[in-house]
């Protein structure tokens, strides 16, 4: 069989931790000043978890790293969890198999040439023939297409400038001594309820495998895509291009009717409101969704398909095609069996029989990469949270990831959000469960501009009109250069958001710090027991 069937990870992965605790352990020994590196069993797993937001996570994810890497703090990451536009910047890095060791202002610069030409040469006619061309290689070699490929190969253009033919198995290289952090990219695909609303399941990509950690279904990386049958490889096809998922794991166009009027009037039209959406998005005042307590008649039904139904997703052969559930799964925490309306409830219905999968941004589902860090086979100590997201809840994330764990019995720190609603946003939050040690300890940074204003480093105060200008970043507004609907950017706004977040983790060093503190000393508090 070339399918792995379980719910641990992959030998590789495992071979990997191994080289990059090595890593940690000297970092760790250098930021806390202990005296000699620490045995492996006391080395914290130590995970970034990023959000989307197109161009604006992706350049606000570049500062980030550049913050992390000017304190030392790079290598004591184990993994860096992306969705929808972060995604972006760990499949630029990871091209290069010693990004973490090199200067990041050098790769800033490249990126910030490039995201600063206009968009109307996305659409040139020359650049249309390449994307015809290229969209009909890859149906000859017998990959499904859809406008999604098109939309990946426009990313490729702002991002890279230059046809780019790298894949997702190329970037081991970038992790085989352990001298990076694991990526792990992330897409839902969406499963419709017998009540018509969706329901995400989380599939993950990483250099070595891709999979539903929810079935303990993964394929090598290399062979993604190509048609299987009851764990078999019966057809290979040829990796696809990372371009191409980079379109997929960011598919804007992927929203539903609903979503998108949502997003362009800012509220769902109260006519419709009793027809429900993803539980994640449309909620009642008690956090339940409408639909648990309303079946929807015929005519209800047909229009609640056409308001939640995505017409344009990245279709991709079934790898768990012909497998059947064994008649415990209902035990498993991944499966959620206890509403009558909920897809798991009904095994026939469920991935293992559809002959593809529809694969869509991971955004729609939570606009922040935690699952892949919080299942138990991964769970991480420490979690960095880099939000891009243009909510005004500065904690909204955070409040859908929890609602997430309390639906899978995952450990997350029990937050009383209450207690935030009257204050104004900070810049950073931290967050731990002493009652839960399981739980890991959340570094929350949203994107606000607060200290920046009148603070070009920590410390360091703005002087004369041309420093405080460059702190007058707005990432709030409509009007901003930020919003996510910009896919570039002048130069000067490309710098000022890189500087920005870079601030904001230069900051407030002291709270990872002391967060990795806390953790090390769990550690050690476990092992003693």
């Amino acid at each position: 069989m070339k399918v792995r069937l379980d719910f641990d990870i992959p030998a590789k992965e495992k071979a990997f931790l191994v080289k990059r605790k090595e890593v940690v352990s000297h970092a760790l020994q250098k930021i806390l000043n202990l005296k000699s590196p620490l045995d492996p069993s006391e080395v914290p797993t130590v995970a970034l978890v990023c959000s989307g937001g197109g161009s604006r996570a992706m350049t606000g994810m570049f500062g980030s790293l550049k913050g992390l890497q000017s304190l030392g703090l790079l290598d004591t990451i184990s993994y860096s969890t992306t969705v929808s536009g972060s995604t972006w910047t760990n499949a630029y890095l990871y091209d290069d198999p010693l990004w973490s060791k090199k200067d990041l202002d050098e790769p800033i610069a490249t990126l910030q040439n490039e995201l600063s030409k206009s968009t109307k040469g996305l659409f040139g006619p020359s650049l249309l023939r390449y994307y015809y061309a290229e969209m009909q290689q890859k149906q000859m070699e017998g990959h499904p297409v859809s406008p999604i490929d098109m939309w990946g190969l426009m990313i490729e253009n702002a991002i890279y400038g230059k046809k780019h033919t790298a894949t997702l198995s190329d970037q081991q290289e970038a992790v085989s001594e352990g001298q990076n952090p694991l990526p792990i990219y992330t897409a839902v695909n969406m499963k419709k309820s017998a009540a018509g609303f969706m329901v995400a399941e989380w599939c993950e990509f990483t250099p070595f495998e891709v999979g539903f950690p929810k079935y303990g279904g993964f394929v090598p990386s290399e062979h993604f895509g190509s048609e299987y049958y009851l764990g078999h490889l019966v057809k290979k096809i040829p990796e696809a291009r990372i371009s191409y998922y980079l379109g997929m794991w960011s598919s804007i166009f992927s929203a539903s009717l609903m979503q998108l009027w949502k997003h362009v009037s800012g509220a769902m039209p109260s006519w419709i409101s009793w027809l429900g959406e993803d539980v994640s998005i449309i909620e009642t005042d008690d956090n339940q969704s409408t639909l648990d307590t309303l079946r929807l008649g015929s005519e209800a039904s047909t229009l609640s398909n056409l308001l939640h139904g995505r017409p344009i997703i990245y279709n991709v052969f079934n790898f768990l095609r012909g497998f059947f559930l064994h008649n415990t799964y209902r035990e498993n925490f991944m499966f959620n069996t206890s509403k009558e309306t909920h897809p798991d409830a009904f095994p026939n219905m469920l991935t293992p029989r559809d002959h593809t999968i529809g694969l869509v941004d991971a955004g729609f589902a939570i606009n922040a990469a935690f699952p892949p860090v919080l299942w138990p086979h991964r769970r991480a100590d420490v979690i960095l949270c880099l939000s891009y997201s243009w909510d005004e809840d500065p904690l909204s994330i955070l409040k859908k990831t929890q609602r997430h764990c309390a639906d899978r019995q995952l450990p997350f720190p029990n937050i009383d959000f209450s207690k935030y609603e009257s204050e104004s946003p900070r810049e950073v939050y931290v967050f731990e469960d002493e009652e839960n040690p399981d739980a890991p300890i959340v570094v929350h940074f949203p994107l606000v501009n607060i200290s920046f204003k009148e603070y070009k480093a920590p410390g360091v105060k703005r002087e004369g009109k041309e420093e405080l200008n460059a702190g007058d970043v707005d990432v709030s507004s409509g009007s901003s250069p930020y919003v996510t609907s910009n896919l570039t950017y002048a130069p000067e706004d490309f710098q000022k958001l890189v500087d920005l977040t870079c601030y904001n983790v230069c900051n407030n060093k002291e709270s990872i710090v002391c967060a990795l503190e806390r953790a090390l000393n769990r550690k050690g508090l476990a092992n003693e027991e």
